[in-house]
């Protein structure tokens, strides 16, 4: 009985751990195709081997047009899916759980519209990408790099605009 519950103690620790260790690209590949149907999951593969190896991380994508991603770092991502939209991703680790939650994605889709301004609809997931339906409680440092985000989109979008006109 002692050796059971060890095996079970060390497999909380274990997996305590290795959730904390989680990329955005370890979820970014088990995202499920129907949240962003643009893209194949041999794409996002495609995606982070480009981006690994320094190269143009340009796919063609399932409408085909090309998507870029633009960025990526251990807890972001950001990928132009086409000229009208941009979606970027964010690991987050709760400061104070959700139940039982500690870390979120952030997914924010921002689509471009003819006024210099983008519309953003964000959507929480947890990191098997299950709809977060709970408020979730941000701290400050967070509220603030969601901020940035879409003062980002707002400024890149106005600048794409005034040079391509």
């Amino acid at each position: 009985m002692r050796r059971w519950m060890l095996v079970a103690l060390i497999a909380t620790i274990v997996g305590q751990a290795s959730a904390q260790d989680l990329k955005i690209r370890d979820v970014f590949k088990q995202m499920p195709d129907s949240l962003m149907p643009y893209l194949t999951g041999n794409n996002r593969l495609d995606f982070i081997d480009f981006m690994d190896s320094n190269m143009k991380a340009s796919v063609s994508n399932q409408t085909g047009g090309n998507s870029e991603m633009t960025a990526l770092t251990d807890d972001s991502l950001s990928i132009r899916m086409s000229d009208a939209l941009r979606v970027d991703m964010m690991l987050m680790n709760l400061d104070e759980p959700v139940d039982s939650i500690r870390q979120v994605i952030v997914f924010v889709e921002t689509f471009l519209t003819d006024t210099i301004y983008g519309e953003s609809v964000c959507k929480i997931y947890t990191v098997d990408w299950q709809p977060v339906t709970k408020d979730v409680p941000f701290n400050e440092a967070q509220k603030s790099r969601l901020s940035r985000l879409n003062l980002q989109n707002i400024l890149k979008w106005d600048d794409d605009k005034l040079n391509n006109s």
